[in-house]
């Protein structure tokens, strides 16, 4: 069932449909706004919102929006996926792009391998705190949803491509889109547990945690690695 996006109480409907070009938006019974307004809303608004961290716009496509699945994402947020891996692995390419006499492929395909175990460390770890907090207050968790939730919020991780266009030199900081994304993550996922942020920051700090101890591990054995691999 679909939910309002001003106060996420469900609805029986989003609009009402007269034509393909004429249709009435429905309005909450419990808060008297439009259940959700930005189904005649372009994707830039959609954008834009989602920059500025509005609770509606996650609760628009998390509930209204997207096919729902009992497992699983959606094609869509897989290449959403895919494509935030792909910029993880070409922003610590460029970091690392001045190690002299390496094989490119494997040293590519070497930094694939970690970037995507980092997502799923991370998004295994977010689940299981949210396992060990809420498993007894509700009888279904929908944890595809929570990675779902993730792979959105992370969108502004795309933003880093501005950097590269920009200036070449500001590739070493883009620790700032980072903390956009985390800010990011903790309003998506606040709106799908319906919590405080007192309660999902510590998850998804734990889940940061977890990768960075991954990080930390793995570049340990960098310099073995690259040895294998020159």
């Amino acid at each position: 069932m679909p939910i309002c996006v001003e106060c996420g109480k469900p609805v029986p409907n989003l609009y009402t449909e007269y034509s393909k070009q004429n249709i009435q938006l429905s309005v909450c019974n419990s808060c008297n706004k439009f259940a959700d307004q930005y189904i005649e809303h372009d994707y830039i608004i959609i954008f834009m919102d989602l920059l500025l961290h509005k609770k509606q716009v996650y609760r628009h496509l998390l509930f209204n929006k997207l096919d729902y699945i009992d497992s699983g994402i959606q094609s869509g947020i897989k290449k959403l996926a895919i494509l935030l891996i792909l910029f993880d692995v070409y922003i610590k390419w460029l970091k690392l792009e001045n190690i002299p006499k390496i094989n490119v492929l494997l040293h590519y395909l070497y930094i694939l391998l970690v970037c995507t175990i980092e997502l799923i460390i991370f998004h295994a770890s977010v689940r299981f705190m949210i396992w060990l907090l809420y498993h007894r207050k509700y009888l279904i968790i929908k944890y595809n949803y929570v990675t779902i939730a993730l792979i959105i919020s992370s969108f502004s991780k795309l933003l880093l491509i501005l950097m590269i266009i920009w200036d070449y030199g500001e590739i070493n900081y883009s620790w700032y889109i980072n903390i956009i994304v985390f800010t990011s993550n903790v309003e998506a996922l606040s709106v799908f547990l319906d919590e405080s942020y007192f309660k999902t920051v510590p998850i998804l700090l734990f889940g940061v945690f977890m990768k960075l101890l991954f990080t930390y591990i793995i570049h340990k054995f960098d310099y073995k690695i690259y040895g294998v691999i020159n």
